[in-house]
């Protein structure tokens, strides 16, 4: 004898059908969550970021006035330009620093110490930009590159420690050959792992990247990467002799309020920092020609 009506069969076969399209439902998006969780996505597709495109509110700086104690660092006859701000750059060397003091001299930016190599940061970085940009000095981030560790572990190291934000400066790419690492590869070797970096670095950012360079390294390599890149240039008598800086260290021994010992002291032409940030609509592919020295 039939335990169920006809109707009644068919009734319970089409909530059968029901339950069994939401616990795929279900189950799908649970997966699609624990996916997105092991590549750390949380479950969320990445924003794309738009290249960034200079205007006249972008990486906005204080000015550095010209009775301001910061002037008292350039060197003598030298006086600001129009577009030309005053800053520091700073890592955990300076210790902890008072950033209220420091703007109140008249510095309108800093370049922080992120992470250098790949595995290291800075134990002062995320401190000195709380404090620098409550203070009212834009930050931005640098890293120093070391030939000891791949370009890609490099950049995703410094994007852990300082993300893309619209408000800060550039991010900055320091070469130099001090530090812990002696190994000097070849020219083409050492190029295809700072393009590794900066490719992974301005695709985040969306933004070119500044570039510091030591003399020695300029001597040993030459300078493909800066191209065209805004560069950061070091010159101790004057401002440097390559017209198309953005960003000039003056000195390594300032003195600064609310930083103890020297420091190194920075002036910055903000619409070339801006402009040279720009990456083209077509994506402005860079390509570089290196001797295998």
């Amino acid at each position: 004898m039939p335990r169920f009506t006809p109707e009644q069969v068919r009734r319970r076969q089409l909530v059968a059908g029901a339950l069994a399209v939401i616990l795929v439902a279900v189950l799908g998006g649970c997966t699609a969550l624990l996916v997105g969780a092991v590549r750390g996505g949380g479950g969320e597709v990445a924003e794309q970021r738009q290249p960034f495109e200079a205007d006249d509110t972008a990486m906005e700086v204080a000015t550095t006035g010209t009775d301001a104690r910061a002037v008292e660092n350039l060197p003598g006859g030298i006086a600001l330009g129009a577009d030309e701000v005053m800053g520091v750059d700073v890592s955990a060397h300076q210790g902890e620093i008072d950033w209220e003091k420091v703007a109140a001299d008249g510095y309108g930016f800093a370049y922080l110490k992120a992470t250098e190599g790949a595995g290291y940061t800075d134990s002062t970085f995320a401190q000195n930009w709380d404090g620098a940009r409550a203070a009212g000095v834009t930050p931005g981030a640098y890293h120093y590159f070391t030939l000891c560790s791949s370009g890609e572990e490099q950049a995703a190291d410094f994007l852990a420690a300082a993300p893309p934000d619209d408000s800060a400066l550039p991010p900055a790419l320091d070469l130099e050959f001090d530090g812990a690492c002696e190994e000097r590869p070849g020219g083409v070797d050492a190029q295809a792992e700072i393009d590794a970096f900066t490719a992974k670095v301005e695709e985040a950012w969306g933004r070119r990247l500044v570039i510091y360079s030591s003399s020695e390294w300029r001597s040993h390599y030459g300078l493909p990467v800066t191209d065209p890149r805004p560069d950061w240039l070091f010159s101790a008598g004057g401002r440097p002799p390559q017209s198309d800086w953005a960003v000039w260290q003056l000195r390594f021994d300032g003195r600064v309020s609310g930083i103890e010992g020297g420091v190194d002291i920075d002036v910055a032409r903000i619409e070339q920092v801006r402009e040279g940030a720009e990456i083209p609509e077509d994506g402005g592919a860079i390509t570089h020609q290196v001797s295998e020295e």
